[in-house]
């Protein structure tokens, strides 16, 4: 085995844990700092979509770091393979969580079946970024995932205060309340 190869193997087991953790950082952040800036930028309740601001800043700030501190001496596709990990991440969690919760819990959260599931989430999605920094680096393209992470914040922090109807938000964002909603 390459050593680069184990040296990026055992990276990606210390980001699972590190991404886990950081969630739990994330999630607290506006309860511990309450202001109109923290409720843009992290979650202010336990609805499932304010879930989807924990998968995104936990994995946007482990792609910073790792683009800053690790990876700067390397050509890799950090921010591309760090986005496409967390866009996945949080499709997944939605995709299973939310039947779960709105039809097995009656929307009452299960804690330990919800970190189980974003547990295994991020491991499927740390493994395709694991992947995705084996390809060629594109420096362009790292350019115009940046300006898509900032896009997914901005949004995130937008729909915290004008989000749609619930029904038609989900089903517009998760594939299963489509054809339930037909």
């Amino acid at each position: 085995m390459n050593k680069n190869n184990l040296k990026l193997k055992i990276w990606k087991v210390c980001s699972i844990i590190v991404i886990f953790s950081l969630s739990f950082v994330v999630r607290n952040m506006y309860f511990w700092f309450p202001s109109f800036i923290t409720s843009l930028l992290f979650p202010v309740s336990d609805s499932l979509w304010q879930f989807n601001k924990v998968i995104i800043l936990s994995f946007l700030i482990w792609s910073v770091f790792e683009k800053v501190t690790i990876r700067k001496k390397h050509d890799i596709n950090t921010c591309t393979s760090g986005f496409i990990a967390a866009i996945v991440c949080a499709f997944l969690f939605m995709l299973i969580y939310s039947p779960i919760y709105f039809y097995v819990f009656n929307s009452e959260h299960n804690l330990f079946l919800m970190f189980l599931i974003y547990f295994i989430c991020i491991v499927i999605s740390v493994l395709l970024n694991y992947q995705l920094l084996k390809r060629k680096y594109n420096s362009e393209l790292e350019k115009k995932i940046i300006l898509a992470w900032f896009a997914v914040v901005i949004i995130n922090a937008i729909l915290t205060y004008y989000h749609p109807d619930l029904a038609l938000f989900f089903a517009f964002f998760n594939p299963i309340f489509f054809f339930l909603l037909l």
